[in-house]
């Protein structure tokens, strides 16, 4: 069985510089694109799809742990911040009076706190301390502190802010931030502030999150400057390169260079404010190495196009295999068609089945069968045609005289027509006049042909009879005008016709022209185109005709040609043309007409080269003779007189 192979499409550049595409090539490319592409395409949908639907779960799940820590680390400030509101003063009760009450509560406060709430202050209204319990132990007065230039004591006191600082490690080397609180009576007016130092390390513990994703890393930041204030508490830590990307995210997630300068994708969530007009700043950010967090989804892709890779194989397979049913009865049928074309009519194409390429191969064999009868009839006509061609070749070549039926002493003549195919349309002829004239014709029928060839003969005929009835070209032409135009416009041609009478003895040639090429007189100085012209016959019924008398030279010779010659073609389309024409006359001897019409046929054939003939080629070469002998005479008559 024979094997297909796969051909890949050739480009527009290779069909434009002569090469072919084939149904072979379109079928298998139809059967891959329409296998293929739907493939493709469902399967890159399905890829986009399931990628952002993970992707977006995958960033949604670390927003959600961000959130998480934030709300933890909120919790834990607003848990200290509600204990410290609780220290409230009698109403209408001055801060000296309740100085004793709020040194109990604080101190209760700071032993429920302890470690994490390191120091606490009370100052009144002009910021000056009152009360400070550190580390669980009452600073006498004479150590207590005016803190009425820290800005956060002063919105506290003024405003009835809270505030709170940026994490810093205090002098014992302890992460902690301060938070400052307005101190209120039980009326709600403001009296004073509380301040308190608070450790940080809790923080630490909620920014673990490793027993909720192992993968993930937490670290507190400042939102408006992004400087981390609380690390993971991991060894390697180093602050991220990119956060800025994080923190213009308007999701809140994005992929950036992280912490310990890695990929990652990032989610950050602020802490909420412990309260109403007292902000935190801060923000929780949750990193994830980005090969980590996106494995799922490059395992997903692979996946997924593994699996469209393998659909789309298995499907170009069975593309494939499906051309190849088709494209195999497609072979025989070509196979077939070529076999005909080159001419073996007995090929048979074999049975392709009961299908549609089935009926169509006996269709074939059928065409085959009644090709091969044709064809055999057609040659027998062919051969019925050819010889009826070479008959009328050889009765063509009998019209045309091959000798004058004057004296070859008086008028030296010489032609010669080829025709193009097996019969012409250009003739010449010779007529023996009176008082020693003798008359010579040549035409051209237009086209080409059986046509040209009857209408030649009739012209031919006409020309004898009209021209041994009136002897003056001008009316022979007008004769065989009116009695060929019926005839010639009813079959849409006409006669070019050149007739012209020589006399000898008063060493003239009258000639009139409709439509030849004119004649060329050849003389010692040289050659020239007779100015004699006019319509052809059967061009107008009413035409008229002018006679031009040209007197001869003793040896001057003539030469009439039909436009096969001038309009003779070479391989490259050049035309043969009068220049060459004339160069060529000049060449030729002038005495011998016979070495004059065989010159120029050489030279119209060397011209073309090998080239078809498209027209017929006719040549007729006339040199009168009386008068060259007369002047021999005339000469040795001089020659003798001056010699006596």
């Amino acid at each position: 069985m024979r094997r297909l192979k796969l051909r890949w499409p050739r480009s527009p550049e290779t069909v434009a510089a002569g090469t072919r595409t084939s149904i072979a090539n379109r079928l298998r490319w139809s059967y891959l694109l329409s296998s293929i592409l739907p493939l493709l395409l469902v399967g890159a949908l399905l890829l986009k799809l399931n990628t952002d639907s993970q992707q977006s779960r995958i960033y949604s799940d670390q927003r959600g742990l961000a959130s998480r820590v934030a709300r933890d680390i909120s919790h834990y400030v607003k848990d200290l911040r509600d204990q410290q509101i609780d220290l409230r003063m009698r109403p209408n009760a001055a801060l000296d009076q309740s100085i004793q009450q709020l040194t109990e509560t604080a101190l209760n406060l700071a032993v429920r706190n302890s470690p994490n709430l390191i120091d606490i202050a009370v100052l009144d209204d002009t910021g000056q301390e009152r009360l400070r319990i550190n580390r669980l132990l009452t600073k006498p007065n004479e150590q207590l502190r005016n803190l009425s230039g820290d800005p956060g004591v002063q919105r506290a006191i003024r405003e009835g802010a809270s505030t709170y600082t940026q994490i810093d490690r205090n002098a014992d080397g302890v992460r902690t931030f301060m938070m400052t609180i307005p101190l209120r009576n039980a009326a709600g007016i403001n009296v004073g502030a509380l301040r308190a130092e608070i450790s940080a390390e809790p923080l630490v513990t909620q920014l673990q999150i490793g027993d909720v994703n192992p993968n993930s890393y937490a670290y507190l930041i400042d939102r408006q400057s992004g400087t981390v204030l609380l690390d993971d508490g991991k060894p390697g830590f180093t602050p991220p390169q990119q956060l800025d990307r994080l923190l213009a995210s308007e999701t809140g997630t994005a992929t950036y260079v992280g912490a310990r300068n890695q990929d990652v994708l990032g989610a950050v969530f602020p802490v909420a404010n412990a309260g109403e007009n007292d902000p935190l700043g801060w923000a929780v950010v949750v990193e994830q190495p980005a090969n980590i967090a996106f494995a799922s989804v490059q395992r997903s892709v692979l996946l997924l196009t593994a699996l469209v890779i393998v659909a789309g194989v298995l499907a170009l397979l069975w593309a494939f295999r499906q051309a190849r049913r088709f494209l195999q009865p497609l072979i025989a049928l070509r196979e077939g068609a070529a076999a005909l074309g080159s001419g073996h009519l007995d090929h048979r194409i074999e049975p392709l089945g009961n299908d549609e390429l089935g009926d169509l191969a006996r269709t074939f064999n059928q065409m085959a069968e009644h090709l091969q009868e044709s064809l055999a009839e057609i040659g027998r006509r062919n051969e019925r045609a050819l010889r009826g061609l070479a008959l009328a070749r050889d009765i063509q070549i009998g019209l045309l005289p091959e000798r004058p039926p004057w004296n070859g002493d008086v008028i030296e003549v010489h032609a010669r027509s080829i025709p193009a195919y097996e019969v012409g349309g250009d003739f010449y002829t010779y007529l023996a006049l009176s008082e020693g004239r003798a008359a010579i014709a040549i035409g051209d029928i237009s086209g080409k042909g059986v046509g040209a060839a009857l209408l030649m003969a009739l012209t031919s005929s006409a020309v004898e009879s009209q021209g041994r009835e009136l002897e003056h070209p001008a009316r022979v032409l007008q004769a065989l005008n009116e009695l060929l135009a019926p005839r010639l416009k009813a079959n849409h041609m006409n006669a070019a016709l050149l007739f012209a009478v020589i006399d000898p003895q008063r060493q003239t040639m009258s000639v009139a022209n409709a439509g030849m090429i004119a004649p060329v007189l050849i003389t010692r100085e040289g050659s020239r185109f007779i100015d004699a012209g006019g319509l052809p016959l059967g061009a107008f019924s009413g035409a008229v005709y002018e006679e031009h008398a040209v007197p001869l030279t003793p040896g001057d010779a003539l030469l009439f040609l039909s436009d096969g010659v001038v309009e003779a073609h070479n391989t490259q389309g050049e035309l043969f043309g009068f220049e060459r024409l004339d160069a060529t006359v000049v060449e030729a001897p002038i005495s011998d007409v016979r070495a004059l019409v065989d010159l120029v046929i050489d030279r119209v054939h060397d011209f073309m080269d090998g080239a078809e003939q498209h027209d017929d080629i006719t040549l007729v070469a006339v040199r009168p003779l009386i008068a060259v002998e007369e002047l021999a005479l005339q000469e040795e008559h001089e020659v003798r007189y001056a010699t006596v």
